[in-house]
């Protein structure tokens, strides 16, 4: 597997790269400093397989270039590094093709452990910013949210949680006995009845009421 970093911070880099040999097979780490740098790597090296790209750009915002890479690589993974815990910024990456964000403060094995899920074609989402605040749990819309879920069929509440551990399609199509198509159509239909725009909202809402955990 080859892993590009995108950061310009070669301190953080030697230690990203140390860390991603661990990982099984073998991996190739090459390295950009800059959104222009990788996106011209990207372009030249179809055999990049995973991009790991800071927020904050010495060219701009990281953002900006994750819509670049989704517009130009759809199919090549993209996980964010970032020094912030903030939820709408993790939204705000989602929604422009992120499949991974991941906090700098991370550990080495959750590091790992996020880089092997986003591999294998699923989202990663910190558990920090997924689970409840204790404001939330006590909060009355934490019932309003656990209401909205028994709209749901049985079959779209399956679904629904393991969207909410970060699994790909083919992975809860795999798990449910059911065709990739089927599971876009459930999908659509939880988003719709829950009145969500994205895969990640509906991931957010089932961890923030505890769908399954009981």
């Amino acid at each position: 597997m080859k892993i590009l970093i995108v950061d310009d911070h070669k301190m953080f880099c030697d230690g990203l790269r140390l860390i991603l040999q661990q990982l099984e097979g073998e991996i190739a780490v090459v390295e950009a400093d800059c959104g222009s740098a990788a996106l011209s790597m990207a372009a030249l090296d179809p055999d990049i397989d995973l991009v790991m790209l800071d927020i904050n750009l010495p060219d701009g915002d990281g953002v900006e270039v994750l819509r670049s890479f989704s517009e130009r690589h759809p199919t090549l993974p993209v996980v964010m590094l970032t020094a912030s815990e903030n939820r709408s910024l993790m939204r705000r990456c989602f929604e422009a093709g992120a499949s991974g964000y991941i906090p700098k403060a991370s550990s080495a094995s959750i590091m790992l452990n996020a880089v092997r899920l986003v591999a294998s074609g699923g989202n990663y989402l910190p558990l920090s910013l997924v689970l409840p605040t204790p404001q939330e749990v006590s909060s009355p819309g934490s019932t309003e949210d656990g209401s909205k879920l028994s709209k749901l069929t049985k079959r779209q509440a399956q679904v629904l949680e393991l969207l909410k551990h970060g699994n790909s399609n083919k992975q809860i199509a795999d798990h449910l006995g059911l065709s990739e198509a089927t599971v876009k159509v459930h999908i659509s239909a939880i988003l719709k009845a829950l009145h969500l725009r994205s895969r990640v909202d509906a991931a957010l809402l089932a961890q923030r009421v505890g769908l399954g955990s009981n």
